[in-house]
Order: C-alpha cells, then sequence, then structure tokens
C-alpha cells in the first residue's frame, strides 16, 4: 500500500525520533490526506520532551529482505570512484533527518519520513551473502 502525507507537518519530532511524519514520496503515485474529526484519543496526542500530554510509543515492523546482494556500487559525481556500501538493511532508527538513504526508502512502498524510521528490512543472512 502506499502512503502519503500531505498535511502540515507538527513543530516537534516524536519522542526518540528524527522525523515529524511521512510527506509525500517524489515516486508515489497517490495521494492521501488526512482529516480531524475530533475522534482523536488521548494516546493520539503528542508528548513534548516536557512530559505534558501522553507518550505514545511507536512500534518498529522488520521486513526480511531477500535480495542477492549486499554490497552496493556508489556511482554519484560527489563521491570517488569504485565507492562501496554494505547493506544489511533498509530503514533506520537512528533518525537522522539529513540521512542520504531515505528517499530510497519510497521506491519500496514506505515513506521517506517516519516509515524509514519504523519499518525496516533486514537481510539476517548477510554474512553467508557476503
Amino acid at each position: 500500500m502506499l502512503r502519503a502525507m500531505v498535511d502540515e507537518l507538527p513543530d516537534i519530532a516524536k519522542r526518540g525520533r528524527g522525523a515529524v511524519g511521512n510527506p509525500t514520496g517524489r515516486f508515489d503515485r497517490y495521494v492521501l490526506r488526512t482529516t480531524g474529526d475530533g475522534w482523536e484519543s488521548p494516546a493520539d496526542a503528542s508528548a513534548n520532551d516536557d512530559g505534558e500530554g501522553e507518550y505514545r510509543q511507536l512500534t518498529t515492523h522488520l521486513h526480511l529482505d531477500t535480495s542477492r546482494k549486499v554490497i552496493s556500487y556508489v556511482k554519484s559525481e560527489d563521491m570517488p570512484e569504485d565507492m562501496r556500501s554494505i547493506n544489511p538493511y533498509r530503514g533506520c532508527e537512528h533518525g537522522c533527518i539529513y540521512c542520504y538513504a531515505r528517499p530510497s526508502h519510497n521506491y519500496l512502498g514506505f515513506s521517506p519520513g517516519l516509515d524509514f524510521e519504523t519499518e525496516i528490512m533486514h537481510k539476517p543472512d548477510a554474512p553467508e551473502i557476503l
């Protein structure tokens, strides 16, 4: 399922996460709009660092990645020639908002926003493939 968010993003991030929402990715075909209907539960309220409001833990979901390669060859004008990268997973809980890998999550049908931090594709057989 392709998801996208075009609503205004909140001012603060969720505790422990870098992104503040799931913005529309450049490869999305459809854009879904959410509307408030007044039926939000207190658990949906975002908490700030002062502890006001209720904190809702974001759950990380692991998905199996059956890629046949673990080494990626980087071809970019910004990088030296013959640059390689080892990728045992896609997505990351660290939440660095500036991460170069965020847009690639959109190829998988996920948002480069919070989905990048909560929908992780892992390669359990990476050592054998390597």
